[in-house]
C-alpha cells in the first residue's frame, strides 16, 4: 500500500471517530450515514484539500452536507 492510501485511511478513520463523538453514535453507524450520503466519497475525492483544514470544521461541514442530503444523525 502505499503512503497516500495509508494517510488517506488514517484522515478518514479520525473523520469518521470525530464524526461519530460529535453524534453520540458508534463508528459503524457514523460511516453508514458518511457512505449513504455521498459524503466518504467526498472525503477520498478530496482528501489534499480536507486534511488541511481544521478537523472540527470538517465534521461540521460533512454534518451539514449529511443533513442535506437526508442523512441527518441530529
Amino acid at each position: 500500500m502505499s503512503e497516500q492510501n495509508s494517510n488517506i485511511i488514517g484522515f478518514i478513520a479520525m473523520i469518521v471517530s470525530l464524526f461519530a463523538k460529535k453524534h453520540h453514535v458508534g463508528e459503524a453507524v457514523a460511516y453508514h450515514c458518511l457512505d449513504k450520503s455521498g459524503a466518504a466519497a467526498l472525503l477520498i475525492n478530496h482528501y489534499g484539500y480536507l486534511h488541511t483544514q481544521d478537523y472540527d470544521q470538517v465534521v461540521d461541514d460533512l454534518s451539514d452536507y449529511c443533513r442535506r442530503h437526508g442523512t441527518s444523525l441530529s
